[in-house]
């Protein structure tokens, strides 16, 4: 008797399953490099003068702003070629939107090589390695 209601029952969990999986946000690669946490983290032991923390408190204000409408653009093309696979549109539109992505993509990694240019720039040496061992120990933990 259950064998009968197995089909229907298989075929409701395959529109569902689709529907609560189009429901979650596409999620977007890590970055290559994000020291800015182990700055703020270490803020304090890296004895920043005056300059060095107004730099890097202009930075903090502006940075995270440009990036995060970068990342929004990339999680909206990412839900339109989702669309466009799913919707089987045509071989053009999709690779349009894959080089989008793959633009989006390039842009993000260059803002975090910029960052990090930044913090060269505005760090001395020592207090610029020390931030670069606290996110390498972070990473590898």
């Amino acid at each position: 008797m259950l064998s009968k209601y197995r089909l229907p029952i298989v075929g409701a969990m395959m529109l569902v399953m689709p529907l609560a999986a189009t429901a979650a946000a596409p999620q977007l690669a890590e970055p290559v490099v994000a020291l800015m946490p182990q700055v703020k983290q270490l803020r304090a032991s890296l004895k920043l003068n005056e300059q060095q923390a107004r730099a890097l408190d202009n930075w903090i204000a502006e940075a995270p702003i440009r990036r995060k409408q970068m990342e929004a653009e990339m999680r909206e093309l990412r839900l339109q070629m989702r669309e466009a696979i799913l919707n089987n549109e045509s071989r053009l539109t999709r690779e349009s939107l894959k080089k989008q992505i793959a633009d989006k993509e390039m842009r993000l990694i260059e803002m975090r090589a910029l960052c990090v240019r930044m913090l060269r720039k505005t760090l001395t040496p020592d207090q610029f390695a020390q931030v670069v061992a606290s996110y390498r120990a972070q990473v590898a933990g």
